[in-house]
């Protein structure tokens, strides 16, 4: 039943395409109203013959309205008249109506069912007129015409008698109120039709502005098709007329043949499928002209068909293009295998971790690219060009220079590039094509420019190496070029002097005699001599002597192709001259103060040498006066404290001799260090040294104070094999390691590390070390690159690196430089925190310094330090192999 309601609905609707949709959709209500009103006539006779068996209501007249309605919804489908002109026809049909009942309620005296009748009819007859109305006047006709119906038959039954059942003025009232409701409705009806048709208008205006034909395409159930909308924009555009009544026969008609059926069946299966429609195809204008069109549209689904809404576009312009492209792309290909100069065609390619280009790899190359760069190009495909052609040394140059061209689409610079024979210069020439369906393409042109260039750099060495005022000339005297100096003194333009000959130019105007030894000296210099001579130079203000010469030069024939004419002011010279003998003077005078200089230090010299015997004197005599005594204090407290039991007193006061005594000897030991290494006395022998073993070894020994204290001691080593004195690098590891668990409190951690540093790891190390803190993660991995065995490659040895860090108490960044002044501590004074001679990193540091190495420090209050030593590395495999050999001799 769902179904075929709708589809009792859908055959009511004209299928004639000459109409509108809104006139097929008032044909199909008026035909739904013309056959209820008949129904409504006929059926309502019984009943009122039952309500009133005595009424008068002939059949026959009842049949008669009834069959004007069925007749003219018979007749609206044969005739198109009727079909363009129904509405009326059933409004007609409504004035009938209302006078056929009007007849009848006054036949029966307006009894209560009649009464009721008319008024019903009243109220549906406007209603149907208002639906199909226009204007507002013809729903007023209707009111007022069965109103005043409706009087004359209440004054018949007044005047004729019997009078009405109905009182005749609450009837009219009734009537009255029905009409101006009908009206008020249809006042309301009529203004939602009038901005309906504004849409549509305003719809239409927007299509007709478009630049292309928008159209709406229709493909009922029945397989009819047809458009129902085409803008006007298609004449301009197709030059048919844009009226839907066989728009799509008439295209069709002008599409080339073989294109039209393909047109057809990609019509019929956007249709069947109910899917997108595209299409591109030549149209061929009434006018001659071959146009190429391309359409395209979105289906909508609606009762009992489709609909496409659409648009064509005239895209010749593009065609053309795309042709044009084609074209180009073939002289392209033609000029590219012509060219007698070498031509590579190279495609970008994007890097895999990058948006940016990756290089240029060569797709194709032309003979004249195989024979003077010496590659086939089956080898160049698929390569990158640069790594084809580019020097040593010049790969980034390169790569930038395609980056250029890839952004700028054209390129034009001067370039190296191997060849068989040796590097040559080439003017490149790159020009850049976006297809596209692919990757962007560059041409590149290397015109061989090695004979230019050779000559400009022979002609630029005789500018830059000749006296003041420089030019060329031709071998008779013409002038080619001049420097800029010389044209600056006569304050001239190169346009006034070249093309010239010498001795006519402003610079020679200085009297007859001189032009005539100025020509006598060019013909000797075109016959191959140098000549040269003083002689007076024009200039803007004054003229001035110069020391004038004139240089042939030669080709490989020996032939004079061009002259140099060179001039120099002596003025100047001689101002050179003057100031050298003052230097001179002034110079022997230096000589003088030096000598007594040299006297001095001689004498000063002596003094420091005479100081220095006597300081070493009383460091031996310290080392032995000192020392002695002070061995064998700590060796008595020794013993005293092994002889006497802990809890004795007598072992107490032994144990803090003997801690004193120490104390002591190491204050000595640092103070005669540093002497010695101030003094350069030191006596270092430089060996190889493993920086590996005495980390080791200086963390095992350090490992019961650091327990005692609770510093954790971590060894995260490597091999590193140093250039050093065994002792001096002893020093230094201990007293690093040393300060590091003095300065860390109780549950802090000291990290000792060793690695072998490459020569690129150090410079870089060099400046992170200056602004970076390695935090604790730090370790070997950030020491050089290894091998498989994981050593550093023994070429790569520039220094042997001792990393000491600590969580400790830090200092101030600004205090670092202080740190290494002697006998400088952190707590100072009779009240200081910590224990020591402050000798300890000044003895370390003067030891690297002295062995040809550094200490780096990098630290923050609160936080910590980081002393980074480096010494020259040694030969890291060499070393390696020794000790293996010593391990097997063992």
């Amino acid at each position: 039943m769902n179904g075929l309601l709708p589809s009792l609905f859908s055959a009511l609707r004209p299928k004639d395409d000459r109409l509108s949709d809104r006139a097929r959709f008032q044909v199909q209500m008026h035909r739904l109203l013309s056959l209820l009103g008949a129904a409504l006539i006929l059926g309502f006779a019984p009943l009122y013959a039952l309500a009133g068996p005595s009424g008068t209501d002939p059949l026959w007249a009842r049949f008669g309205v009834a069959g004007l309605l069925v007749g003219l919804f018979a007749a609206s489908y044969f005739s198109f008249w009727i079909r363009a002109r129904f509405v009326a026809c059933v409004q007609g049909a409504a004035y009938v109506t209302m006078g056929w009942f009007a007849s009848i309620a006054t036949l029966n005296q307006f009894s209560v069912d009649y009464a009721t009748g008319l008024l019903l009819v009243y109220v549906m007859l406007a209603a149907v007129v208002g639906f199909g109305a226009r204007s507002m006047s013809r729903v007023l006709w209707f009111l007022a015409y069965g109103f005043l119906l409706t009087a004359a038959g209440l004054a018949t039954g007044l005047l004729v008698g019997p009078p009405s059942s109905a009182s005749a003025p609450i009837f009219l009232g009734s009537m009255s109120t029905v009409a101006v409701v009908e009206g008020i409705l249809t006042r309301g009806w009529l203004r939602i039709q009038e901005r309906i048709r504004e849409q549509e208008s305003r719809f239409r205006g927007l299509a007709n502005s478009l630049p292309g034909a928008v159209f709406q395409f229709y493909a009922r159930e029945d397989g009819s098709v047809g458009h129902r909308f085409v803008s006007e924009h298609t004449e301009e555009i197709l030059g048919i007329s844009s009226d839907p009544d066989g728009f799509l026969e008439r295209c069709l008609s002008h599409v080339p043949e073989g294109r039209r059926r393909e047109m057809e069946r990609s019509i019929r299966e956007a249709v069947e499928t109910e899917s997108r429609w595209e299409f591109e195809t030549p149209f061929d204008r009434p006018s001659g002209d071959r146009i190429w069109a391309y359409g395209a549209s979105v289906p909508e689904r609606r009762e009992g068909e489709t609909v496409f809404n659409g648009v064509i576009l005239d895209i010749t312009e593009r065609r053309r293009a795309e042709q044009a492209r084609e074209e180009e792309r073939a002289r392209l290909e033609s000029l590219f295998e012509a060219l007698p100069t070498p031509v590579a065609r190279c495609e970008a390619r994007a890097s895999e971790n990058s948006s940016g280009p990756e290089g240029l790899q060569v797709s194709d190359v032309n003979a004249a690219f195989e024979e003077t760069f010496g590659v086939d190009a089956s080898d160049a495909r698929g390569r990158d060009v640069n790594e084809i052609l580019v020097p040593s040394g010049k790969e980034g140059e390169a790569r930038s220079l395609g980056r250029r061209a890839l952004k700028e689409g054209t390129l034009r610079a001067e370039v190296q590039r191997e060849t068989p024979g040796g590097v040559r210069d080439f003017r490149l020439q790159a020009s850049c094509r976006r297809p596209g369906d692919g990757p962007p393409e560059v041409y590149a042109i290397y015109t061989d420019i090695t004979g230019r260039k050779r000559r400009e750099r022979r002609l630029s060495a005789i500018f830059n190496q000749t006296y003041q005022f420089t030019g060329l000339m031709k071998p008779d005297g013409t002038v080619i070029e001049v420097n800029d100096t010389a044209l600056q003194f006569g304050d001239l333009t190169r346009e006034e002097v070249t093309g010239k000959p010498l001795w006519e130019t402003h610079w020679a105007q200085t009297g007859e005699e001189s032009k005539k030894r100025l020509k006598e000296a060019i013909q000797r210099a075109a016959e191959g001599e140098l000549v040269r001579y003083e002689r007076p130079v024009r200039g803007s203000e004054e003229a001035l002597d110069a020391d004038f010469s004139i240089r042939p030069v030669t080709d490989e024939e020996g032939d004079v192709t061009l002259l140099i004419p060179e001039a120099r002011d002596i003025t100047e010279l001689k101002e050179r001259e003057r100031k050298l003998r003052e230097a001179k003077e002034e110079a022997e005078e230096a000589r003088r103060d030096a000598e007594e200089a040299r006297r001095e230090a001689e004498e000063a010299k002596e003094e420091a040498e005479s100081a220095s015997r006597a300081k070493s004197a009383m460091l031996a005599n310290m080392s032995h006066e000192i020392r002695t005594p002070l061995t064998s204090v700590i060796g008595f407290a020794e013993a005293i404290g092994e002889e006497t039991s802990e809890e004795a007193p007598a072992s107490r006061f032994a144990g803090l001799i003997q801690k004193s005594g120490k104390r002591l000897l190491r204050t000595l030991d640092g103070v005669l260090n540093l002497s010695k290494l101030e003094a350069g006395r030191a006596g270092l022998t430089l060996g190889p040294v493993d920086l590996e073993a005495q980390a080791r070894e200086a963390a095992k020994e350090a490992s019961a104070k650091a327990e005692k204290k609770g510093v954790d001691v971590r060894l995260e080593t490597g091999p590193a094999r140093a250039r050093a004195d065994e002792g001096a690098a002893e020093i230094i590891v201990q007293n690093l390691l040393s300060n590091a668990i003095k300065y860390t409190e109780e549950g802090g951690t000291v990290w000792v590390r060793t690695r072998q540093e490459s020569r690129i790891q150090q410079e870089k190390s060099a400046g992170a070390e200056a602004g970076t803190e390695a935090g604790p993660e730090a370790g070997p991995e950030s020491g050089p690159e290894q091998t498989k065995d994981g050593r550093a490659p023994a070429a790569a040895a520039a220094a042997a690196v001792l990393e000491v860090e600590d969580t400790g108490i830090g200092m101030e960044p600004e205090e670092v430089e202080a740190m290494f002044e002697p006998f400088r501590q952190e707590s100072e004074g009779l009240s200081r925190e910590y224990e020591g001679t402050g000798l300890g990193l000044t003895v370390a540091q003067r030891a690297a310094e002295q062995m040809g190495g550094s200490i780096e420090v990098n630290t923050e209050k609160g936080e910590g330090s980081r002393f980074v030593a480096r010494l020259p590395g040694a030969d890291l495999e060499a070393g390696q192999n020794k000790a293996g050999q010593n391990r097997e001799d063992r």
